[in-house]
């Protein structure tokens, strides 16, 4: 069996090595390169000399003070909501150590002149009531330039330990105030985490940074996990010896064609995915149950991590066709393959931002020793780099709305920015790769 290329999606050297070399490699062989593990020899000289792109925004300043109610549930959801209206990029959220105002005097509603005396221009109020193991939280946005009046309001409620929960439905109204659109939190990652030697789960987690939970179970390598319809997750395992491709919820394998059976992405219910049964990995697109599968790419190379437009026209992937694993297009019935990719020698996982319309392609780059995050216009070629001396920076996920990059670094687990590289935060830590986002 031809052996993989480079540090490719970095999890796929460890899948290919476990098929092609003895079972004893299988706790020995690294899932993704360490830090201080020499990579490859570069296939050319070209290196990744882009630098940091954007400007400097206009942030709206916003006021949260503490809710009104029972202190454990209002600071918690002042947190969360400080949180979130941070992680949007929108915001910038005014220190509580600032304000003069006496908001538990106020209530619900404001007097404006303290608010605007340091700086705010919309305040964000809210209340908790706590009976019967339920909490209702009711919320109200109040601009500064408008007076005392709410410009939106919302009450919702839940069970008392989902307080993140209903933070999340406020923030995201508040975002749909001011942009036209709702924002994600709510959302979740897919990820896949080694837990031991031989030994690596699928996980989901709040893109937040709360509700990390196992997905798998059985005692074995699990990875290239994949949101598939009715919010199911689709992943290889090597539970039955070989890289079978499985989904949550149903007994024995999606697909299990001899050889790899892996990176499986969706639109809607067509499914891309590479499969290696004639000899080296190829891309195929049929049905989310495994039937109907066409063939599309037929190269004689490498071609592997699906990842479809918007409007499911095209179809990103990697291929080596030309020397090294660079990103390519292609319409998503085969054919007429187009590079997008020229600087760098190892350019890989890429993800399609779905925002209606978008040519926007996210992907890992490898500058020099390391790798970092960038982006490629599908239309105009034009590159973007969103991390640079930041440690090691790998597999890029775009939040359905395309408003932020969840990528995972070595600084210490996964990150979030805006789609410019700006606004970094660590929002889940510890080890994760092959992030994806799951949809609305």
């Amino acid at each position: 069996m031809r052996k993989i290329f480079g540090v490719l999606l970095g999890v796929l050297v460890f899948a290919w090595a476990v098929v092609s070399a003895p079972e004893t490699a299988m706790s020995q062989a690294p899932a993704t390169p360490s830090a201080d593990q020499p990579l490859p020899a570069r296939a050319d000289n070209a290196p990744l000399e882009l630098e940091l792109w954007g400007g400097i925004r206009d942030l709206y300043k916003i006021a949260v003070p503490m809710p009104l109610g029972p202190a454990a549930p209002a600071a918690e959801a002042q947190q969360i909501e400080m949180s979130d209206f941070k992680l949007s990029s929108l915001f910038e959220v005014l220190d509580p150590k600032s304000y003069l105002a006496d908001a538990a005097a106020e209530g619900m509603t404001i007097d404006k002149d303290p608010w605007v005396q340091v700086g705010a221009q919309a305040v964000s109020k809210c209340k908790a009531t706590v009976a019967g193991g339920e909490v209702k939280l009711a919320c109200a946005l109040f601009e500064t330039a408008k007076g005392k009046a709410p410009v939106l309001e919302l009450t919702n409620t839940g069970a008392e330990g989902d307080v993140r929960g209903l933070v999340h439905k406020w923030v995201n109204k508040v975002i749909g105030y001011f942009t036209g659109e709702e924002g994600v939190f709510g959302t979740r990652l897919a990820f896949a985490r080694r837990l031991g030697p031989g030994v690596k789960h699928i996980f989901t987690a709040d893109w937040t940074g709360g509700d990390v939970s196992r997905v798998t179970r059985n005692n074995s390598i699990n990875l290239l996990p994949s949101w598939g319809p009715g919010g199911s997750i689709f992943y290889t395992s090597f539970v039955e010896g070989a890289p079978f491709l499985y989904r949550t919820g149903q007994r024995g394998a999606v697909l299990s064609q001899a050889g790899l059976n892996m990176g499986a992405a969706f639109h809607g219910n067509r499914m891309a995915v590479v499969l290696s049964k004639d000899g080296n990995p190829e891309i195929y697109v049929g049905n989310a149950d495994g039937t109907g599968l066409t063939r599309l790419t037929n190269s004689g190379s490498i071609d592997v991590s699906p990842t479809w437009s918007p409007d499911g026209s095209k179809i990103a992937f990697v291929s080596d066709r030309h020397g090294s694993p660079q990103i390519f297009v292609m319409g998503a019935g085969g054919g007429g393959a187009k590079r997008l990719t020229f600087k760098g020698s190892y350019n890989q996982t890429p993800c399609w931002c779905q925002r209606a319309g978008s040519n926007l392609v996210a992907f890992t780059g490898r500058d020099g020793g390391t790798y970092d995050i960038f982006t490629v216009d599908a239309g105009s070629g034009e590159m973007r780099r969103l991390t640079q001396n930041q440690g090691r920076n790998m597999d890029p996920a775009f939040a359905p709305d395309c408003r932020a990059v969840a990528f995972h670094s070595s600084r210490g687990g996964i990150f979030i920015s805006n789609p410019e590289g700006l606004n970094q935060n660590l929002t889940v830590k510890g080890e994760a790769d092959t992030l994806k986002w799951s949809p609305r």
